[in-house]
């Protein structure tokens, strides 16, 4: 039993935000098996147990808000794409559309949802919406701390 908790808190360890359902992939366990692990680790405050209506993530313990928010996002692959696009230089809405090959519908609706999590500002700038990140450091830290 000490091992399947090892093996759980190593694997959240290296990657910080990861779905029940990775996890259970990763670990080979049974839903209930991991279910039962989960919630005895997190009784002992060694992970943060974060749940939304369609998935729980699992942080270890000690993570900042805004760091997990940052994880969170960057596990999304189009997310990770705007965002590491958004790295060198600010973009506008056409070219962070262009860089991720999506459409407008769907980048408008993550552009929103990362500039209300004050992930990314946005500016008029000569009649165009121009995207940065609003802390592109911190950002930069986070992805290379948790290779994300």
């Amino acid at each position: 039993m000490e091992t399947r908790v090892q093996t759980i808190l190593e694997l959240v360890s290296k990657n910080p935000g990861m779905s029940f359902s990775d996890i259970m992939r990763e670990t080979g366990l049974k839903n209930g098996v991991l279910s039962h692990h989960l919630s005895k680790i997190e009784e002992s405050g060694k992970i943060l147990v974060q749940r939304s209506p369609r998935v729980a993530r699992i942080y270890p313990c000690g993570i900042e808000e805004q760091e997990a928010q940052l994880i969170k996002n960057l596990r999304n692959p189009t997310i990770k794409k705007i965002i590491t696009s958004l790295l060198d230089a600010e973009l506008t809405f056409r070219e962070i559309t262009k860089k991720t090959n999506k459409s407008q519908g769907t980048i408008s609706v993550y552009l929103k949802d990362l500039t209300e999590q004050n992930i990314i500002t946005r500016k008029l700038q000569d009649g165009e919406l121009v995207f940065g990140l609003s802390d592109s450091d911190y950002v930069k830290s986070v992805i290379s701390k948790h290779q994300t």
